[in-house]
């Protein structure tokens, strides 16, 4: 039941929208925000000239804070406020964004311009089973909230691996961890989602229960189907929360060592031993005397005490011992430990874009490096001295991660080990002037067309899209294949006919 209060503003709206008029209805966004700020308890909705909206319109990226000003904020504590909050949006035709973790390149992607952005901030739930199998997460909290809660239990789950890094986002588009090689991505491993969908109405969504929902939330983002308030997650023994950990920083001049040394990890090494876990970065870095790669190595089982972490490498890894090296390290940590060591500060601007080829030739690895090179030296150079770093990852897709996937059902993705492996291929930047923003995603989107170009005249394309990578113009669902494309759309359509999601919910892939 609405306030009266409520009710006359709602009348109010609709009164001035419609006079003179017989278009959709379309109040403001000021009105939206105080039918909200009625319908919810004090202090739920902050304005612009709130400390509190200040405080929460800080973003990883400032691609995401520059020029963009929503016309309130709103901090649910509750999925029925949640409710409260999706009913008056949609009531009053008023668009908006909603915020996790806030951890995205590009602007608008989860901040509202002019419209209302719903911040997920106090929704921090962290309760394990009693049994120890499942941990119930609250959609606001980010991933270094998770492990400190699980590191002392010697519980993980399969998360994120950077600390700042919302648990939301991360989950809805499908979630590398560092134990997928064992158990799939983190969206394989949700036993349940509460979701308020676009009516307002909250349910569940599990392998029993609202299945087809259950399968399109698995890699199908959120923005299309509700609004997800709570994961109940697998939870996995660790012991102290630990894992091996490896670094090498190797000169760029070796890059096709290094390449050669991961692709044969991706191809060989973590099929044979499912507890290991990698990624490589090349970058370029004046600290680091010009180009360089870093590759990160991570293992699930430990040596018997932390004094052999510093000479005992897992033999999956020996391969990279004999590649040369500017710094060389190893240690055993707790995932907050090494979640906080990759977090990327704030205060830079970013982007990123991606793609995926089959990993079957190295050659075709390395040959997209002097793609990349010739993006980067145009880069440096436009910059004129200002700030630019440039990244090139490359992210294993083996075949014991894409077999993992099919549990329950099996993802939205339309990865499946016929195509596999395969090596996800991410170009990313940081930058300050923002002068350069059109540039990055231009010279970004045409390197990912060359490299894509490449794979293909060598019959090794693939194409399949990582949300959680993509650029702002990149076709994710899409490439997600004919079927399950179709299957997507047809699915949004049932759970949200009206179109509410499709049509208010901005900044985020749309189906």
């Amino acid at each position: 039941m609405l306030s009266s209060g409520l009710y006359k503003i709602l009348l109010g709206a609709f009164a001035f929208a419609t006079a003179g008029s017989c278009n959709m209805w379309s109040p403001s966004s000021d009105v939206a925000c105080k039918a909200i700020d009625l319908a919810l308890p004090h202090g739920r909705v902050n304005y612009p000239d709130s400390p509190t909206y200040l405080q929460e319109n800080i973003y990883w990226s400032n691609r995401q804070t520059d020029s963009i000003a929503p016309a309130c904020v709103v901090a649910p504590k509750n999925a029925l406020e949640v409710a409260a909050t999706v009913k008056v949006l949609a009531s009053l035709n008023t668009q908006f964004s909603v915020k996790g973790g806030g951890h995205t390149a590009f602007a608008g992607r989860s901040n509202s311009d002019g419209g209302v952005t719903v911040d997920l901030m106090y929704l921090t739930t962290l309760n394990v089973s009693s049994n120890r199998k499942t941990v119930s997460i609250g959609a606001g909290n980010r991933w270094i909230n998770v492990s400190e809660a699980l590191d002392t239990l010697g519980l993980v789950v399969v998360g994120g691996r950077v600390a700042d890094v919302g648990v939301s986002g991360l989950i809805l588009g499908g979630g590398i961890s560092y134990f997928s090689g064992m158990y799939g991505w983190a969206s394989d491993n949700v036993r349940n989602y509460e979701v308020v969908l676009a009516s307002g109405l909250i349910v569940n969504a599990s392998p029993t229960k609202n299945k087809d929902l259950y399968w399109a939330l698995r890699g199908g983002c959120g923005s299309n189907f509700g609004i997800v308030t709570r994961f109940d997650m697998s939870a996995y023994e660790q012991p102290g929360g630990n894992i091996w950990h490896g670094r090498l920083i190797i000169p760029g001049a070796a890059n096709a060592s290094a390449i050669a040394a991961y692709q044969n990890l991706t191809v060989n090494g973590m099929p044979s031993d499912n507890k290991a876990h990698s990624y490589m970065v090349l970058t370029h870095m004046d600290m680091l005397g010009g180009y360089a790669v870093i590759s990160d190595l991570y293992h699930a089982d430990l040596p018997n005490t932390a004094d052999s972490a510093h000479e005992t490498v897992p033999g999956v890894f020996m391969p990279f011992e004999s590649l040369p090296t500017i710094m060389k390290s190893q240690s055993i940590v707790n995932i907050s430990t090494v979640s906080r060591e990759i977090d990327v500060p704030y205060g830079s601007r970013q982007t990123w874009w991606d793609t995926t080829i089959k990993a079957t030739d190295s050659s075709l690895l390395i040959d997209i490096v002097p793609l990349w090179q010739d993006h980067v030296e145009k880069l440096v150079a436009i910059a004129k001295g200002t700030a630019v770093t440039p990244f090139l990852a490359y992210q294993a897709i083996p075949l014991n991660v894409l077999k993992a996937m099919e549990a329950n059902g099996g993802n939205a993705l339309g990865l499946k080990q016929s195509d596999g492996p395969l090596m996800l291929i991410q170009v990313a930047a940081q930058w300050a002037d923002s002068a350069l923003d059109d540039l990055m995603e231009r010279s970004s989107e045409d390197l990912i067309g060359k490299i894509n170009d490449l794979a293909k005249s060598r019959g090794l394309s693939h194409g399949f899209v990582y949300a959680n990578y993509a650029g702002n113009r990149q076709s994710v669902f899409e490439s997600y294949g004919a079927d399950n494309h179709a299957k997507l759309k047809k699915l949004a359509l049932k759970w949200d006919p009206e179109g509410i999601l499709r049509k208010l919910w901005r900044g985020y892939f749309k189906l």
